[in-house]
Order: C-alpha cells, then sequence, then structure tokens
C-alpha cells in the first residue's frame, strides 16, 4: 500500500496530547516499535495498518489518518497485544477510545456491513440467531457465495441449527434500541449546526488571545 509523504501541516499535536491523556494512551510515548503486536494480533492482515503502526502514527499526530483507519474497527478486543507488549501500552484500550472520536467526528466504519445485519437481527428477535445472520450478511455481500460449502456443511453436522430463538419480552431491548438511534441522530444534527474549528488550532492560545 502506497503512503503519502508526511508534512509537518498534516500533524496534529493537540490530538496526539488528547489520546495521550486517554485510558490505555499513558505509555504510547514509550513504544519502541518492535511490532510485538502487530505479530500477535490475529486479524492484523485485514488492517489498513497494524496497531505498531497505528501507534506511531498517534505519536506523529496524524488524526485524520488514525481515524480513518480500519483498524480500530476490525480489531477483536482479543488483548493479545496488550497482554505481550513489553512496554505495559494497552492497544485494545486504545481502540475503545478512538472509536467514540471517530465517530464524534462523522467517521463510519466503512466495514459496517456486518454490524449493521447483526444489530437487526438482535433488535427484531432479541438473540444473535446465526443462521438468519449468515443468511442476510450473504445477500448484503455477494462474496459470501464462496462459503456456501462450508456452511452447507456445518448444516448438514448439526453445528449450524435452522431454527430461531426469540426472546419473548424484548421491550427493553427495543428501547435501548430507541435510545442508541436517538442519540445517533442528535450527534448528527449537532456536527451539521456547529461550525468546525479550524485544524491545529490551539485553544488555550485563543482564549488567551
Amino acid at each position: 500500500m502506497q503512503r503519502d509523504t508526511i508534512i509537518p501541516e498534516s500533524r496534529d499535536t493537540a490530538f496526539r496530547d488528547l489520546i495521550i491523556r486517554s485510558p490505555g494512551g499513558e505509555k504510547l510515548l514509550t513504544c519502541m516499535q518492535c511490532g510485538i503486536c502487530a505479530g500477535s494480533c490475529p486479524v492484523s492482515h485485514e488492517m489498513d495498518y497494524t496497531p505498531r503502526q497505528l501507534v506511531r502514527m498517534i505519536q506523529l499526530g496524524l488524526k485524520k489518518e488514525v481515524l480513518n483507519s480500519n483498524t480500530i474497527w476490525i480489531c477483536t478486543d482479543c488483548f493479545s497485544c496488550s497482554v505481550r507488549c513489553p512496554r505495559g501500552i494497552y492497544p485494545t484500550e486504545l481502540m475503545e477510545t478512538l472509536k467514540p472520536i471517530a465517530m464524534k467526528e462523522g467517521i463510519r466504519n466503512r466495514n459496517a456491513k456486518f454490524d449493521n445485519v447483526f444489530a437487526d437481527v438482535v433488535k427484531k428477535n432479541g438473540r444473535a440467531s446465526e443462521f438468519l445472520l449468515i443468511s442476510k450478511y450473504s445477500i448484503s455481500e455477494p462474496g459470501m457465495i464462496k462459503q456456501a460449502p462450508f456452511g452447507l456443511a456445518l448444516i448438514s453436522k448439526g453445528k449450524l441449527p435452522l431454527s430461531i430463538d426469540k426472546m419473548e419480552d424484548a421491550r427493553e431491548l427495543e428501547a435501548i434500541f430507541r435510545i442508541g438511534e436517538k442519540t445517533g441522530e442528535e450527534a448528527k444534527v449537532k456536527k451539521e449546526t456547529v461550525p468546525e474549528k479550524p485544524e491545529n488550532v490551539n485553544e488555550e492560545e485563543v482564549t488567551e488571545k
């Protein structure tokens, strides 16, 4: 993958300092780029930037690149990187810190198809039916047709139940989804109505002036 040249104007030190002060970011500056986190990650091959690269990008203040990376969404929270880091850095917690920041900036997961299908199945049934989940996702993702033989094998061996188990009373769950949807809409409206601050502006300097 071709990388753009890093120029001083692309660096946001305020973003870097914010992450360093956040949970999981306290020891970021001690990273020695050994690569143990990247080598331990079971899904690093699907990431545009490995955890090691993402940490370095945060050190450099590359806000745009970090928040638009698919790495923070692909992380499975397995904690392999956090357990093995010789510097005591917790990349897993770091991912959870970056997600809400990205969402606040209006950035959404580019690989959100599965997440949306999963949420839809749970919202309607109260539980995650494996058969419904795979079926609905396959419709939205044509590439899944390649997995058909594997799916049929699972069904024939009784490993993929076709029955759909539903929650008896899903009112509380529906309320949770309504709150989430309302919060998302409010955040969207707020972003559209509030003018953005110029990049790399130090709030303290502006206040003093």
